[in-house]
């Protein structure tokens, strides 16, 4: 991703839960390899998005080499976008008698809420979401205030202006705090203007360049309104630089980042997916608590565990030591986020 160079952010040291398998689990249970199904429902354009779909697909690939896995094994389909193909693709897989369904997006919630229902026996994955709930049901999503964190810390140390906005979505609001939290912890002089839209981010990009903004981190990933809002506005006499959010916003990979992108918030949809299909592989469930009064189970990746981490540009990459050392903060419980 135009040069993305990933953080280290540390193998996973332990396991989180006693339901949570990692990539080094042993060997497959003995029985016949025919037995194993594992459907994947990749969201609208599969593999070859740039986006959450190939990074899901990493991990399939990584898992299906590993356990010499074929077609006849790991079957793989992706929807046309719409709820009713949806809910239709998963009620096929599970009429099918797949051991595990692995819905990739947070598009599939719908469709996997309702499914899981009516296939109280067959296990269900929801990746990059955390909304669903049923003991069936492994909702493998990633900290939102560790992204939030390092974000606000890059951002605080690239700006010139001391003036940082953002612009995401009202789901996305909860989080501003933990931004604010990371730009204050390398910058005290600088502030944060927030824009937070559910429709046409395009004003409030532009609000926040007028205010003065230099960073914009961005969490809108419906499409690359903001990224291009700033690519248009940058100018050698005002420069203002991106930092986005891997592998939702697949545009990231377009031309106009190129000259204003620094990094981005990394989730790590490949370990997740990998994670998910070691379990049943191996005949377990990934079922952390998440929610239990709206009885959420699977896990929520952090920096701690390794799902979270930032990738930086050639543009950000003189920032490193300072995210870098966040990252060290974040792990070693320093810094403490909700």
């Amino acid at each position: 991703m135009n040069g993305l160079v990933y953080l280290r952010a540390g193998k996973f040291a332990a396991l989180l839960a006693a339901s949570l398998v990692l990539l080094t689990a042993g060997a497959l249970p003995a029985r016949a390899i025919t037995s194993i199904k594992i459907a994947i429902a990749y969201d609208l354009g599969g593999r070859g998005d740039h986006g959450v779909n190939d990074s899901a697909a990493k991990g399939v690939d990584f898992i299906k080499k590993k356990y010499g896995l074929t077609a006849l094994s790991v079957r793989e389909i992706v929807t046309n976008g719409s709820e009713s193909d949806r809910e239709a693709k998963l009620q096929f897989l599970a009429n099918a008698n797949y051991n595990l369904i692995v819905a990739i997006g947070a598009g599939y919630a719908q469709a996997v809420g309702i499914e899981a229902l009516a296939f109280p026996t067959t296990q269900f994955a929801l990746i990059n979401d955390s909304s669903v709930g049923n003991l069936n049901i492994s909702d493998m999503d990633f900290s939102n205030p560790d992204g939030a964190y390092l974000a606000g810390v890059l951002a605080g140390s690239a700006t010139k202006s001391n003036k940082v906005g953002l612009v995401a979505p009202t789901s996305w609001a909860p989080y501003i705090p933990d931004f604010k939290k990371g730009v204050s912890s390398v910058n005290k002089k600088a502030s944060v203007f927030p824009e937070v839209v559910d429709a046409a981010p395009i004003p409030g990009t532009k609000t926040l360049v007028s205010l003065g903004c230099d960073i914009v981190f961005s969490d809108w990933s419906s499409t690359s309104e903001v990224q291009d809002t700033v690519a248009k506005l940058y100018s050698a006499k005002h420069p203002i630089y991106l930092i986005g959010v891997s592998p939702d916003q697949y545009f990231l990979l377009g031309k106009s980042s190129q000259k204003i992108l620094i990094g981005a918030v990394s989730k790590h949809v490949n370990t997740a997916v990998a994670d998910v299909m070691t379990a049943s592989l191996t005949e377990q469930s990934i079922i952390d608590v998440i929610n239990e009064p709206k009885g959420i189970f699977g896990h929520i990746y952090t920096v701690k565990d390794g799902g979270v981490s930032v990738a930086l540009t050639a543009l950000g990459a003189k920032y490193s030591v300072k995210v870098e050392a966040a990252i060290t903060s974040l792990k070693s419980g320093k810094v403490k986020l909700p």
